[in-house]
Parts: structure tokens; sequence; C-alpha cells
């Protein structure tokens, strides 16, 4: 099997699960290797967003990804397990004086598709600034009044004078697949999700 893993805390998270489940995993320290074949596994270790790009072409037949990342893209792959680590939330954040006026709301967000839907749900008019790096400076520096981002401890938005004004939705780590590679291997792939899926003795 071909494993595309997210590289940072998702891949720490995962291994540590895979072992828990009896899955074969990769060496605890694996150096600057970018693919490590453990028997007759390949783990592929990628950025994020790329996850399901190599899932999705066929490059890795399953991967290893944050929820928040298909949520902005919606690729076409399949997610089989809800994997019970990379929690986290998407929220709108911002000053915790908030801007009082009638102009449009600016929001600022690595996240821009996440962000326009959100808004258009409650239909508020807003100018969705996309940004890179570290969302949190566009509300300090002027550039927008608020931010969508994920929070996982709130520690950033308190060193930075922001506050968590709503939640949009709960985020999870997935386990993805494709249409061909269930066609491909349908037998190894189940045995994963069977084994990735079962809940632990009371």
């Amino acid at each position: 099997m071909k494993v595309a893993i997210a590289k940072g805390r998702i891949e720490k998270a995962a291994r540590a699960y895979f072992q828990e489940k009896g899955l074969p995993v990769w060496p605890e320290k694996r150096g600057r290797e970018l693919t490590v074949t453990v028997d007759d596994n390949e783990f592929i270790f990628v950025k994020g967003d790329d996850v399901y790009k190599y899932v999705m072409h066929g490059a890795a037949d399953v991967g290893v990804v944050g929820g928040d990342i298909l949520r902005e893209k919606t690729p076409g792959v399949l997610e089989v397990v809800d994997l019970p680590f990379g929690r986290c939330r998407m929220s709108v954040c911002g000053p915790k004086v908030r801007r009082n006026g009638t102009k449009k709301l600016k929001v600022a967000s690595k996240y821009p598709n996440v962000a326009i839907s959100h808004f258009a749900s409650k239909r508020q008019n807003v100018e969705v600034i996309a940004l890179n790096g570290s969302v949190e400076l566009a509300p300090l520096t002027g550039l927008a009044d608020c931010i969508v981002d994920i929070v996982e401890t709130g520690a950033t938005l308190e060193a930075n004078d922001l506050e968590e004004y709503e939640t949009i939705f709960s985020i999870n780590a997935k386990f993805i697949t494709s249409e061909a590679a269930l066609a491909n291997r349908p037998d190894e792939l189940k045995s994963w999700i069977r084994m990735l899926s079962e809940e632990e003795d009371e």
C-alpha cells in the first residue's frame, strides 16, 4: 500500500494510532527521508495541502489529512474513517473590541472558500482576503476586520489580544482513499479501514 501522510502534528499522531491498531508504521525518527518503505508499504510524507492530490491522482492508495483541508478544497476523494486525533475547530475570530460600522466586513483567511460559504449562509456580504501566512496579523494591521482560521488551544489568539467569535465546524483527521484504489486493492483497503475503525474494548 502507498500511504500519503500529512507532515507535522498529524504525522506524529497518525504513527501512534496506526501502531495502537496493529498497522504498519514508519520509524519514529525518519530523518529527512520523504518516502519510507516498511514491508510492502510505502509511506509518503507531504504537506497537508497535497495529501488529497496524491490520493486523487493515484500516486497513493490512501492518505491521512486534516478535515479542514478537505472542507476547503472539496476534492474527489473518499473520506472512509474519522480519526480520533488532529482535533480543533474552524472559527471566526477577531479583536476583543469589535468594529462598529456599516461598511462591508473584511475577512482574512487561509480558507477563503470556507469563509465565503459561512458568511453566505448567514446572508452577510463580506470581502474575503486569501492569505497564506499568519492570518492573526490581518486584524492587527487593519488589513481585515476579522479572520476565519483553525483554533486549537486559543493561545495564539490570546497572545495577540484576539478572541473567538463563533465556531463554524469541528475538525479532526480523516483517512481517505479513492474509487480506483478501492477497486484495485479491495481486500487490503477494507482490512485497513476495519482496523482503523475498531473501537477499544470497554
